[in-house]
């Protein structure tokens, strides 16, 4: 979900922007370089899931003027490669999409924050607390933090489209956009929750070290 048209954002875009920004650099510290130079594989793994995610990004209907839908993905990226690597692909995915014109540039700052910190860091978080709080069983990380992540981060993602709507447009342009939308989001909730887990499930069952948030010990020798 984003905005595929400028709200004229002003100091609030550029707020957004600061805000991604600097978990932008967060990530990039972050990330093991060493690893990721020194493992072709996980260099090719990242690169295709990022042109994946890129592709079906650009796979989006418009549901008004101004903001449009797409599955998300940011759960299974997370699961695969952690949070910092899983937003640099988002992030590049955002790139492409504002590059071929679906999304303006001076709601970049807005829609990173939409579709692409706050899917992230509401499916790590989840993801976290399966680890901390439930017990070593696959059905719960494929459900909870496959599944559930997947719906929790298309709300927050959606919930987040309202509130800079509501920040960025007049009363009488926001109940026509909240009109529309309203309507779509809890839709949107079911697909990016099944197309994640389907796509989670696949990859531990028969290529486990895809999902480094996965240890096949731990939920499967130990179940």
């Amino acid at each position: 979900m984003s905005f595929s048209a400028s709200l004229s954002p002003g100091w609030i875009g550029l707020l957004a922007l600061g805000l991604y920004g600097g978990f932008l650099i967060w990530a990039l510290w972050a990330v093991p370089w060493r690893i990721l130079l020194r493992e072709p594989g996980l260099q090719h793994l990242f690169l295709g899931g990022t042109l994946v995610v890129g592709l079906i990004w650009q796979l989006q209907a418009a549901i008004s003027y101004s903001v449009s839908i797409h599955v998300l993905l940011a759960t299974t990226l997370t699961l695969m490669f952690y949070w910092p690597m899983a937003l640099i692909a988002t992030s590049i995915a955002l790139l492409a999409l504002t590059l071929a014109g679906k999304a303006s540039w001076d709601m970049f700052g807005i829609n990173a924050l939409i579709t692409c910190l706050l899917p992230v860091l509401i499916s790590h978080g989840l993801w976290r607390w399966v680890e901390r709080a439930l017990p070593a069983n696959y059905f719960i990380f494929v459900l909870i933090a496959g599944c559930g992540g997947a719906a929790a981060a298309a709300l927050g993602s959606g919930l987040g489209v309202i509130l800079f709507a509501a920040l960025l447009t007049s009363s009488v342009e926001f109940s026509f956009l909240s009109r529309d939308y309203f309507l779509f989001l809890p839709l949107t909730l079911p697909p990016e929750a099944i197309i994640n887990g389907v796509i989670i499930t696949s990859m531990t069952a028969f290529l486990p070290d895809w999902v480094r948030a996965f240890d096949p010990q731990k939920y499967l020798d130990q179940a």
